[in-house]
């Protein structure tokens, strides 16, 4: 009993209603790519459409990471903070987003062309570029950078740098991923604010020697 007591229910009811909060207003800023899962086919059977349309979630996700400082700062504004984020880094945002979608699509092409074929020892090198644009594209959204070439340069040193980080961010966002695909439910409304968390502590963490 005395340590129920103790326990800091205001913060922690605090933390989970501001993720809330924070899933909400993720899933009102990616509404097309929703709409597009929804009433489209196999997300895999048509990846490149919904890697395009992707891109539309790079301001949304560079919000969020925006509304997570004012967070740890002790400003429960999230929703506020969130908005203003959107509109203030929507242009490089979505230029960082966009890039990065069009890195995928071309590489992920280049991959399904040599999987089998004469240029089979070349996929896992491709692989590795996907991922590396992934978490290149990650940290320059948490840093609110602009698509410049030393800040794409600095931020892919520091991912491959920390390359622990840059795997585990990975195994989030792919698990975040198959979670929205498998049960938009779950992974719509609960798990995408603590998972980007995660991933912008690690990417936070990973850019600090920058």
């Amino acid at each position: 009993m005395r340590l129920l007591a103790r326990l800091p229910y205001d913060t922690v009811f605090g933390t989970v209603y501001a993720g809330l909060k924070i899933n909400l207003c993720l899933v009102a800023a990616c509404l097309p790519l929703l709409a597009a899962l929804t009433v489209g086919g196999s997300p895999l059977q048509a990846w490149p459409f919904y890697t395009a349309l992707s891109a539309l979630c790079g301001p949304a996700v560079a919000a969020a990471f925006a509304a997570f400082r004012q967070l740890s700062d002790g400003e429960h504004g999230v929703s506020r903070a969130f908005w203003a984020a959107y509109r203030t880094s929507f242009g490089r945002a979505l230029a960082v987003a966009g890039a990065a979608s069009a890195a995928v699509i071309v590489l992920a092409a280049d991959f399904q062309l040599a999987l089998g074929g004469p240029f089979g020892a070349v996929t896992p090198m491709l692989a590795l570029l996907i991922a590396l644009v992934v978490v290149t594209a990650t940290a320059l959204l948490a840093v609110d950078a602009r698509l410049s070439r030393r800040a794409l340069l600095g931020c892919a040193y520091l991912s491959i740098r920390h390359w622990y980080l840059s795997l585990a961010n990975l195994a989030i966002l792919g698990v975040l991923a198959a979670a929205i695909v498998a049960k938009p439910a779950i992974g719509l409304f609960l798990l995408p604010a603590p998972a980007l968390y995660a991933v912008w502590a690690n990417t936070r963490h990973l850019t600090a020697t920058r």
